[in-house]
């Protein structure tokens, strides 16, 4: 043992006694602070030893696989290639030992190690990959001994011949769940092996550290009866770097460090178009085997989706009808029962989307007006997106208008200290003027009002739907809504609640965006959020749910509802409750507030 401890210098005992057998002796370890292979010693095997239920099998097991691991340390040796390569050529490290070997380093005793200077977390790594990194050969007769020739087949199977896990099932007698499984254990052993033998370095060093390795170096590698495991490197994650994998059929180790810095810091805005897209392309240019398709692999890694002739890293009906009025629309749009099927079909034709698609059947006037209303709906909660006349919409980017003198307007207004901007009547007291500015309409005075200063002079809609209070309403809207609601005691029509108290349907969606109480039940629905059945334990374990499913900083509603679908603590919940996406957003939104966004998809961002 003592011969070669200067090879398991900064090697986790972890890593290397893995089977549960090891369990205990793990334990022991961590409570005796010992954490790498170096610092086991006979004192230490003594103790443990004088420990409960440890016998002489125990420590007998224990010095057989340090056996083992000192054996295939000292064969470590003879791979002359990894021994012979420099530090530089595999870590980021300091200068002033770029150009030392692997074999140089491992020979330096503790004390010239400490006088480098070196990180804990690098030392680990550095001997991780000097240790355990075999030649390519090696590792695939590792891998193989963990197989049958059945194993092996069923791979080759599924990577190179795309057969069914009913195909293979059947051949071999076997149910397609339990083709599955076995599927499943070997590419788990594969992974491991790959990852334990470290495949990338190994590649990277039988390949002359050339800075581009092709896959055709990596098949004459493998060889041609070992192409099942090239098609699995193609398909499967392997590495530890983060969309690493994403990229593996374009490259394995080629300029690998450079590509990431890129790609790492790429700042790209919500939506892209062409130019944002030729950008790109221009950004990678110096890596010769990125073309326009592994761009767009880039783009779609980065989350992005394709609409049209845009990209969108997010497409809920906000975004889409945000690109739709920004990118598509450049003179003011009207919106009535006339004109919303043609609209709905251009939208989704240009965007390729489905906004509204499964309401157009044949719908009389009244339900085209209403779904024009919807629409209508939608527009009035996109910051942007304005009004110019009754029913006609555009957005802020596309329109002209003198700023400045706006707000010169604006100012001489608030001088007279008014409690409210009257749309109407300021437009006609000051129309000659506010013409000459490029504001046609008192729709267009009222969307431009609220839109650029409603935050300085804290402005609210009021019952009218071209008035704006300014500071603290007199009259509250999101209260008197409450009330009412309370009141009949039952979730409520959207529709109903207008025809009783005259709400047009920005005013209506205004105090249901300001009212911390009401939420969504459907589409056409709202109510109180005590109107929800819920347990206590049902709401504490929903919550830990979403938080779990929204790792990433959003949530797909669809998505996080067919999960719970398939829980079954959630079966009364669902039961008592009319489950929908409309619901459930509405839902997510007033439980944890930071969240926003539409029916299908909810973001932080």
């Amino acid at each position: 043992m003592q011969g070669i401890r200067f090879w398991c210098q900064y090697l986790k005992i972890e890593s290397y006694m893995k089977d549960k057998k090891y369990n205990k002796f793990l334990d022991f370890c961590y409570k005796n602070s010992v954490k790498y292979i170096s610092e086991i010693d006979e004192n230490l095997l003594r103790k443990y030893g004088n420990e409960d239920g440890v016998g002489p099998g125990r420590i007998k097991n224990i010095r057989l696989r340090l056996s083992e691991i000192f054996e295939d340390l000292e064969n470590q040796k003879y791979y002359y290639k990894l021994i012979n390569c420099k530090l530089k050529n595999l870590f980021y490290i300091s200068k002033d030992f770029r150009e030392l070997t692997i074999g140089d380093f491992l020979n330096f005793e503790e004390d010239e190690i400490k006088l480098l200077n070196i990180s804990v977390s690098l030392l680990e790594k550095i001997y991780d990959v000097a240790l355990n990194t075999k030649p390519i050969k090696e590792i695939i007769k590792r891998l193989e001994e963990q197989f049958t020739d059945d194993d092996i087949q069923l791979i080759i199977e599924r990577m190179e011949q795309n057969k069914t896990l009913e195909e293979i099932g059947l051949k071999r007698g076997i149910s397609r769940e339990r083709t599955r499984q076995i599927e499943i254990k070997a590419k788990k052993i594969i992974e491991n092996i790959f990852r334990m033998y470290h495949l990338n370095v190994a590649l990277r060093i039988e390949c002359d550290l050339k800075d581009e390795i092709s896959l055709r170096e990596v098949e004459e590698k493998f060889g041609k009866e070992k192409i099942y495991l090239v098609n699995f490197l193609k398909r499967n994650e392997i590495f530890s770097r983060p969309y690493y994998v994403e990229f593996l059929e374009l490259f394995l180790y080629d300029k690998r460090e450079s590509f990431f810095r890129i790609f790492y810091s790429l700042d790209l805005p919500e939506i892209l178009t062409d130019l944002e897209v030729e950008n790109l392309e221009k950004t990678f240019k110096r890596f010769k085997w990125i073309e326009i398709k592994e761009i767009y692999k880039i783009i779609n890694v980065l989350g992005y989706k394709k609409h049209g002739k845009y990209f969108l890293r997010t497409n809920g009906y906000r975004n889409i009808l945000e690109v739709f009025f920004i990118k598509e629309i450049d003179t003011p749009l009207r919106i009535d029962e006339y004109s919303i099927i043609e609209i709905i079909n251009n939208i989704n034709e240009k965007l390729d989307y489905n906004l509204y698609s499964e309401d157009l059947g044949e719908l009389n006037s009244e339900g085209l007006n209403n779904l024009a209303r919807r629409l209508e709906g939608l527009l009035s909660r996109i910051e942007g997106i304005i009004m110019t006349d009754s029913r006609t919409y555009i957005h802020i980017d596309k329109i002209k208008y003198d700023i400045l003198e706006f707000i010169k307007i604006k100012d001489e207004i608030i001088k007279l200290k008014p409690q409210y901007i009257d749309s109407i009547a300021i437009y006609k007291t000051l129309e000659t003027r506010l013409k000459e500015i490029g504001i046609f309409t008192d729709f267009m005075f009222y969307s431009l009002f609220k839109y650029n200063f409603s935050d300085e002079l804290n402005l609210n809609t009021n019952g009218n739907s071209r008035v704006l209070t300014i500071g603290k309403q007199i009259f509250n809207r999101v209260e008197e809504l409450e009330k009412f609601i309370k009141n009949n005691g039952k979730i409520l029509e959207k529709s109903f609640i207008q025809d009783k108290l005259g709400y047009s349907t920005i005013s209506l969606n205004n105090a249901i965006d300001n009212s911390k109480k009401i939420i969504s039940f459907d589409r056409s629905t709202i109510g109180l959020i005590d109107f929800i059945i819920i347990t206590k334990d049902e709401l504490i374990c929903l919550k830990k749910d979403i938080e779990k499913y929204s790792e990433e900083g959003y949530i797909s509603i669809p998505e996080f509802i067919s999960k719970i679908r398939l829980d079954k603590k959630y079966k009364k919940f669902i039961r008592k409750n009319k489950i929908n996406k409309y619901f459930i957003a509405s839902y997510i939104r007033y439980l944890f507030p930071e969240y926003k966004g539409g029916c299908n998809l909810l973001s932080k961002k």
